[in-house]
């Protein structure tokens, strides 16, 4: 094993805390098609894969073996030393002995005991290598205890991100060297900032899998990924996994999941539900596993940083929010997110986010020093099995979360949504947004109703929820005209005595008589009567018409038809009407009887204004030379007639119906204009109860001004809800209404206050005005 240099020892004490804790997960194929360490096809035969090769291949300008490729960060021939048996290739060689790289940093990388078919593109750079190698320690950072063996690829990072899954994200425009590693790797590492100690890490390959180590030299960067926790093994008796120190610094719990380290920075961090405070950036190490944050919500994935120091004992910890933070840290992760919320004023409960980003910023404050905060966004699944059963509001949906926690715990979380508030009313949909502080837990959304919006906030203790509604701005407005819907009643009943005496006044001056009918109906009956006529000839005319046209086209002898029959049984109803109407119009006699079925005959006819039929007629019909004297040779056809004609004028409907109107007042009109005056004489004048209104309004008025908060509080044992309002600033207990609802409101202030009562008032009024 090579000797550490001393002036080396931070950077192996930077990867052994990570090395210690990591735990690898296997990288996958995006298609089953592909392994995992090969050629790049891009390279070799893009146009002959166009589905993993987009916009690769340029008719122009390649063929089906070869393409032009960007070289920017390839390693050129130059800085390729084979050496062993070499046989040249038509692009490059087969090596059998050992390949060393060197790096533009000066740093020789040696690919020992390699058996690789190495492969350039026209501009001598680097495009593809294959084979296995013994693979090389990277200087100054671990070194692997014995040699390892394993299968090696040359990709760019453009080909592994759109054909490879390996959690990380990696830049487009830089070279990697891949490497499939199928047996335990044991590595020693620096350990605990002591030069002379290192620590040995044994990591195993899942079974049917292997470990992925992604390496760029020229970084350098490094990239361990295993498919299962587990596999670190040590000498401390735990499987490498002893998170707890001698100094109290660790708290038992190592980080799991993948590693990886960049010099330059060349790891992005892409959040997948991104916001203002959780955006991109380049990171400097990545690595996966479980961590908590602030004691608040714990995660689950990779989680990136952009330290450069360092990497400290803070790595021992689970929770990156207690390490030392500089004031451009930058962290990040993407996964499962699990929140744990203890508020003092209601009850500690947590929630689950399938699929969220968080990220850790790290700020100087204005005394310099540095305050960390780490955000989360995300998504909660409509799963309500850790929802709070004591409180009366529940998610209606998905509910996004976004908020933050501190390096002291403090912590602002929201969950955002469409939300359901259980009223003895009935349920409420709410679009609001729940937030949960170290101190309280509130609810702040509003309520749409008819167009109008209402402020919804409630506060959730231990022992009750409290929810206060306030209404919109123009809630003002109609709530006069609710309150005096009594005195428009009377208004409209004065009124309509007012119409009924006029009308009676009317019907007792409207000179209507069986005579006086005698002499307009007839006119209007034989009108309606030649009209009809006029509708039967023309509709048996074009049953003939049509008739005669199927004779026409085919040569055919008219049998029989029932044209005449049906078009006058169409109209046969109509005639009826007409009949009916000047028979009641010719009886003498003036009594109840006849007056009632003269009413009927002229409302009948009324509604039998327009003939609007069709029927279907019959055409039998034999051949012209044997004419109808052979029965089997007659043939039948049908056709549609239509009449569609108006028999009645607006003006003469108008007539009919004002005469049935006004029959049954030829003997009792005089009676009837009585009755009408002396209901009239019993209700208050419409100046009366128009004055009433406006003081009824005036009040209300300045009612609606003095009405504060409403709303109710539910106390979670009892489950008992108690409605209130402020009046004047005073609160008052109110019997149970729709908090929402205008007019339950606006009816249980009036009750409060006691006055602006409309019914009261009224009904005064109304005692007056039938004493005199």
């Amino acid at each position: 094993m090579q000797t550490f240099k001393k002036e080396n020892f931070r950077k192996v004490n930077q990867i052994a805390a990570l090395l210690f804790v990591a735990v690898l997960l296997i990288s996958c194929s995006k298609e089953d098609s592909i392994e995992p360490i090969g050629t790049d096809i891009c390279q070799t035969n893009p146009c002959g894969n166009p589905d993993q090769c987009p916009d690769e291949c340029n008719s122009e300008d390649n063929t089906d073996n070869d393409t032009t490729h960007d070289s920017t960060m390839q390693v050129s021939r130059d800085a390729l030393t084979p050496e062993g048996n070499v046989t040249e290739t038509e692009d490059g060689y087969l090596l059998e002995g050992s390949l060393t790289i060197e790096t533009e940093d000066g740093e020789s990388i040696v690919f020992a005991e390699a058996d690789l078919d190495v492969r350039f593109d026209e501009d001598g750079n680097l495009r593809s290598m294959s084979g296995s190698v013994q693979i090389p320690s990277p200087s100054n950072y671990f070194e692997f205890a014995d040699p390892i063996r394993a299968d090696i690829g040359y990709f760019s990072g453009k080909f592994l991100n759109d054909n490879r899954d390996f959690e990380i994200i990696l830049l487009e425009d830089r070279w990697y060297f891949v490497f499939a590693i199928a047996a335990t790797l044991d590595l020693n590492v620096g350990f605990k900032d002591d030069p002379d100690a290192t620590k040995p890490i044994s990591i195993s390959p899942p079974v049917g899998g292997h470990i992925t180590y992604i390496a760029d030299y020229s970084d350098p960067m490094f990239f361990f990924s295993k498919g299962e926790d587990g596999g670190l093994g040590g000498d401390n008796g735990n499987g490498g996994n002893d998170g707890g120190n001698s100094d109290g610094s660790g708290d038992g719990k190592l980080l799991a999941g993948s590693f990886g380290i960049s010099k330059n920075g060349n790891l992005i961090y892409q959040p997948t539900v991104p916001t203002e405070n959780v955006v991109s950036f380049n990171a400097t190490r990545v690595r996966g596993g479980t961590r908590a944050f602030g004691g608040v919500f714990e995660g689950s994935g990779l989680q990136y940083d952009n330290k450069h120091d360092q990497f400290g004992g803070e790595l021992f910890f689970t929770d990156p929010l207690k390490s030392e933070l500089t004031a451009d840290y930058r962290s990040g992760m993407n996964g499962k997110l699990e929140f744990s919320l203890d508020i003092a004023s209601f009850i500690s409960f947590g929630f689950p986010i399938a699929e969220g980003s968080s990220a850790i910023v790290a700020e100087a404050s204005t005394t310099g020093e540095v305050q960390a905060k780490a955000f989360v966004n995300g998504i909660v699944d409509p799963d309500l099995s850790w929802w709070p059963e004591l409180i009366p509001v529940k998610p209606a949906g998905k509910l996004n979360t976004s908020g933050y926690v501190d390096q002291t715990g403090i912590f602002d979380i929201g969950l955002t949504g469409m939300l359901g508030l259980e009223m003895p009313s009935g349920k409420q949909a709410i679009d609001g947004t729940l937030k949960a502080t170290n101190e309280a837990f509130t609810l702040d959304g509003q309520v749409t109703i008819d167009d109008e919006v209402w402020k919804a906030n409630a506060t959730f203790t231990t022992a009750q929820t409290r929810c206060i509604a306030s209404p919109p701005q123009n809630f003002a407005d109609g709530i006069s005209e609710t309150v005096t819907e009594q005195i428009d009643a009377a208004i409209a009943t004065t009124e309509q005595a007012l119409n009924d005496l006029e009308e009676a006044n009317k019907n007792y001056e409207f000179e209507l008589s069986l005579r006086g009918l005698r002499s307009a109906l007839p006119t209007i009956i034989d009108n309606a009567n030649e009209i009809i006529d006029d509708a039967v000839d023309a509709g048996i005319k074009s049953g003939r018409d049509k008739a005669k046209k199927i004779l026409d086209d085919n040569n055919r002898k008219l049998c029989d038809d029932n044209i005449s029959s049906k078009v006058n049984g169409l109209v046969k109803p109509y005639r009826d009407a007409l009949k009916r109407l000047k028979n009641a119009v010719s009886e003498s006699k003036d009594n109840n009887q006849t007056r009632i079925e003269l009413e009927d005959a002229l409302r009948d006819l009324a509604k039998l204004n327009k003939i609007d039929k069709s029927v279907t007629i019959t055409i039998e019909h034999g051949p012209k030379t044997s004419g109808c004297s052979i029965k089997h040779l007659i043939r039948t056809d049908t056709r549609t007639v239509s009449i569609n004609r108006n028999i009645l004028s607006s003006s003469q409907i108008n007539t009919l119906n004002e005469a049935a109107a006004n029959v049954k007042y030829i003997a009792e009109a005089d009676g009837i204009r009585f009755d009408a005056q002396e209901i009239l004489d019993k209700l208050p004048s419409l100046d009366e109860l128009e004055n009433l209104k406006s003081n009824v309004e005036t009040c209300v008025a300045e009612l609606t001004e003095s009405i504060g908060d409403v709303g109710f509080v539910y106390n979670h044992e009892t489950k008992r809800y108690t409605h209130f309002m402020v009046i004047n600033g005073v609160e008052k207990e109110v019997t149970s209404f729709d908090i929402f609802n205008g007019k339950e409101l606006i009816s249980n202030a009036r009750l409060e206050v006691g006055s602006c009562n409309a019914s009261e008032e009224l009904n005064k009024l109304m005692e007056y005005s039938r004493q005199n």
